[in-house]
């Protein structure tokens, strides 16, 4: 173990937390707590020639020249782009994505769930007791959010378009509704859990959206509202201790099945 030298990069603060344990297991590491690559960032990678590479559940701003790492670096990624991760292989790196293994996918689909009550709670000084939510979306971010807001006395409604979505949504005793182009949401509420580009609002409309998914979030190109906002990094914001111990035990576990 002691030739291997972990890189973990990232601002979110379960990398830094993550890092942490890490070292507690009495590995090599460094941290680079910024999401840009940055001069910095590639002096750092040449000084220690990292072997091991943890990178951001949202990804790193910028490209990581593949040509700067040893042959067979290990890169274990959130959402990177089909370019870079090809660029990454073509030399001879290895790939893999801790948001391919289901443990660490549902457990930070669950902290996302509370981190949004926190978020909520916060921003509106409103009760979820009663309160009517909109989710769309009933993937694995989906499910958690209504699994916390329904055993907080909410009233929910799901919108999908998957209909073993629905039927799953329905079965469990929430109200449906097919998520299609024109439909009309009520106003209050939204909570959007897709990660595409789909939503239309105009500057004027009053539904309160809540982004849960990934950048550049869900409304459609050149639309704005002032009551909508983008809630990411939401478990690594909110229990970063925790994040951090589902990634790391997610990434060690990750190592172990290369042994």
């Amino acid at each position: 173990m002691s030739e291997i030298r972990w890189l973990l990069i990232g601002s979110d603060r379960r990398i830094e937390e993550c890092a942490d344990v890490f070292k507690e297991e009495g590995l090599n590491v460094a941290v680079h707590l910024y999401d840009e690559v940055t001069d910095e960032l590639t002096n750092k990678i040449s000084e220690i020639h990292p072997t091991h590479i943890v990178l951001p559940v949202q990804g790193v701003q910028g490209r990581l020249n593949s040509k700067l790492f040893s042959p067979g670096t290990v890169f274990f990624t959130g959402i990177i782009s089909e370019l870079q991760r090809t660029e990454l292989e073509s030399e001879g790196h290895i790939v893999s994505s801790y948001l391919s293994d289901e443990r660490f996918v549902w457990n930070n689909a669950l902290l996302t769930a509370e981190g949004f009550v926190k978020e909520f709670y916060l921003e509106t000084n409103a009760p979820i007791a009663r309160t009517h939510f909109q989710i769309a979306g009933f993937g694995r971010v989906g499910r958690m959010l209504a699994h916390v807001l329904a055993a907080a006395g909410a009233k929910l409604t799901i919108f999908a378009r998957s209909e073993a979505q629905l039927g799953e949504a329905e079965a469990l005793g929430f109200a449906v509704e097919k998520l299609s182009s024109d439909v009309e949401f009520k106003s209050g509420y939204l909570i959007n859990t897709i990660p595409s580009q789909w939503l239309s609002l105009q500057s004027e409309d009053s539904l309160r959206v809540f982004d849960l998914a990934s950048k550049p979030g869900c409304l459609k190109p050149g639309m704005s509202s002032a009551y909508y906002t983008l809630h990411l990094g939401l478990p690594g914001k909110h229990f970063p201790q925790r994040a951090a111990s589902y990634l790391a035990d997610t990434i060690l576990r990750m190592c172990r099945g290369k042994e």
